[in-house]
């Protein structure tokens, strides 16, 4: 089996087992922030592929559409499930600057080397300092979304 079948296989089986680790009084903001990000991504990650910056080569449901469908519409709305749940509400906003920080720039290392050593991305027109920007600000917006919609509850 390929590197990229493999890792097609086992990112969807860990981040939805991931999801066991979300503490059930948050599951539905957890369920808002799927949604949300879903959506967001929908619209950033078709754009990006239209625009050429991107390609997908080895991908899943690429008789359907041009970008990674684990990747938009599973990883990156569970990772952003994770960074609200556990973000560091009572913490300094140093914590809270390295929590924003930390968790972008290993997500942006890690697709770093999925576009270095793999068929499942390549940069076209993309850098990765745009993953680092774009992650961080979907990690941001969607935060503040859902501070913002369960605020009072």
């Amino acid at each position: 089996m390929k590197l990229e079948a493999i890792i097609l296989v086992a990112i969807p089986i860990v981040s939805i087992l991931s999801l066991l680790v979300v503490p059930k009084n948050k599951l539905l903001q957890a369920q808002f922030v799927f949604l949300f990000v879903s959506v967001l991504t929908w619209i950033l990650g078709l754009s990006v592929v239209q625009l050429g910056l991107i390609e997908y080569p080895y991908r899943e449901l690429s008789n359907v559409n041009r970008t990674s469908f684990i990747f938009e519409y599973l990883v990156l709305p569970i990772m952003c499930i994770h960074f609200y749940v556990h973000f560091p509400e009572r913490s300094s906003k140093a914590v809270k600057y390295i929590y924003y920080f930390g968790i972008t720039l290993v997500f942006s290392v890690i697709e770093y080397f999925f576009e270095r050593y793999t068929l499942l991305l390549k940069y076209t027109g993309w850098q990765i300092y745009w993953t680092f920007v774009s992650v961080c600000f979907v990690f941001w917006l969607s935060r503040k979304s859902a501070l913002w919609f369960f605020k009072g509850v």
